[in-house]
């Protein structure tokens, strides 16, 4: 058979990764598949002004973020900016319809909402013929994702799907999947955790949040009291590890400074509360594992809908500032019974097998209407 294509953008890491779980579940199976950036068929400032521009942006200026979702998460026949933008855009990838028309795959998977956008309208011209499939990498749905030529959409639970709904989405082509991790999270076993004991650990993954927020969350953190240890994954971000350096911690906290991980499933099984940015990825992971969570510095709208989606199902409790994550931590130790609570949400609304889910139903061809239990 040819290969699935698997079709993402690399505007922040949760599209890849998404696309990298679906990947593990192919090759699990044998089939053959290909996993591609949309962005490498366009030109390095293309690829420039997209990824790393986006990457800075979410991280420093919120303002703009919100400003960015709002002019384009609108009808596309009644905003001429969003029609400017997807124009501007599909010029830029014109080698990736090129190579979409010349190898014909049959099935392609988008975990993006750019070249779900590139592949419907290539559908729309008669020039590709196959598969389209979506898998919304988010907890709320923003308009980008709903396009023509779609032939099944795999999401993340209840506020996507009535989002779906509401916008004429057939309910035959919407599966309840969750949203794709990798194997080492899909297999984790939940257990619970021991709220009861003196220390409670903290995971702070901090690679994506502004250096001074993150050194202003270990200060609230320290200046609790309570007996704590904290393990800070900093990731690629090289001058967040340089400034920890100097950090001293008050001495009922302890500090533990990670770079870059590839074992961040056992970190998260291990933690009695993760800190973090919601972003649909990182969340989805930390489902599988149970972790409670406190979520910090979301990017308007899709992680602030994140957040809002954790709230509601009581596995998350969002903090505005460095103030309020110490005001959170007041309460978790004054009332423990809080973090069983907000564990035993986590497994509810967990999908370990979402990335199974989704290749069954595309190499099986029958979606059913259903969700698939994690």
């Amino acid at each position: 058979m040819r290969p699935v294509h698997l079709v993402y953008v690399s505007a922040g890491n949760g599209h890849r990764m998404a696309a990298r779980a679906i990947r593990e579940s192919l090759d699990h199976r044998g089939v053959p598949n290909v996993v591609m950036d949309l962005l490498d068929f366009s030109s390095d400032l293309f690829k420039w002004s997209y990824s790393d521009v986006y990457a800075f942006v979410s991280e420093h200026s919120h303002l703009a973020c919100r400003i960015m979702y709002d002019l384009t998460d609108k009808n596309r026949e009644e905003s001429a900016a969003l029609r400017l933008f997807e124009k501007i855009s599909t010029e830029n990838v014109k080698k990736f319809m090129r190579y979409i028309s010349e190898n014909e795959p049959r099935k392609c998977i988008c975990t993006h909402y750019f070249p779900l956008n590139v592949l419907s309208r290539m559908k729309a011209a008669g020039m590709y013929s196959g598969e389209l499939y979506t898998v919304i990498t988010d907890f709320g749905l923003r308009r980008m994702w709903v396009k023509d030529y779609v032939d099944r959409y795999f999401i993340s639970g209840d506020r996507v799907l009535k989002g779906l709904l509401a916008l004429g989405v057939p309910r035959e082509k919407i599966s309840v999947t969750g949203i794709p991790v990798s194997r080492k999270f899909a297999s984790l076993k939940r257990e619970g955790r021991n709220f009861s004991k003196k220390r409670l650990s903290f995971l702070f993954v901090a690679s994506s949040i502004p250096n001074i927020l993150a050194l202003d969350i270990l200060a609230a953190l320290s200046r609790t009291g309570h007996p704590i240890d904290v393990t800070v994954v900093t990731g690629r971000n090289k001058d967040l590890m340089a400034d920890l350096e100097n950090v001293t911690v008050g001495g009922s906290m302890t500090l533990k400074v990670l770079g870059f991980v590839d074992n961040l499933e056992e970190l998260m099984a291990g933690a009695s509360v993760l800190i973090t940015k919601p972003g649909g990825l990182t969340v989805s992971e930390a489902l599988c594992s149970g972790v409670p969570m406190i979520l910090v510095n979301p990017i308007p709208k899709q992680e602030t809908n994140n957040s809002a989606y954790l709230q509601d199902k009581g596995a998350g409790l969002l903090a505005r500032s460095a103030a309020d994550v110490e005001r959170i931590v007041d309460g978790l130790f004054s009332d423990r019974s809080v973090l069983s609570s907000m564990e035993r949400a986590a497994s509810s609304i967990a999908f370990p097998g979402a990335a199974d889910a989704v290749a069954s139903l595309i190499l099986d061809g029958d979606g059913g209407d259903g969700a698939y239990a994690g």
